[in-house]
């Protein structure tokens, strides 16, 4: 009886860990959404709609709006404990480059 309360505790443990990460899919819509909402990114696209987010590389997107273009990082939020939940990031923007 005891090595099944055990063995029953082990398997809840991994479960919750598990379930605490995003799967990638969702990670990244979570990213694209917090782009597209951004009001440092609108501030520096100066009212041009975004016509495209490019993924570009890890934590690393372009977005694309009226011929320029506005780099973007996904920064991990440092004031966050570190506990199981979704990641935390904030966003960290790059100089406008104009066409």
């Amino acid at each position: 009886m005891i090595r099944i309360g055990f063995a029953a505790a082990l398997l809840l443990t991994g479960t919750v860990a598990a379930a605490a990460a995003l799967p990638p899919y969702w990670q990244r819509q979570a990213e694209i959404r917090a782009i597209a909402d951004s009001a440092d990114v609108a501030g520096k696209l100066e009212s041009r709609p975004i016509d495209a987010i490019e993924h570009m590389g890890t934590d690393r997107y372009r977005v694309g709006a009226g011929g320029c273009t506005l780099d973007v990082l996904i920064v991990d939020e440092t004031s966050a404990e570190p506990m199981p939940s979704p990641r935390k990031f904030k966003l960290q923007t790059g100089k406008l480059v104009r066409k």
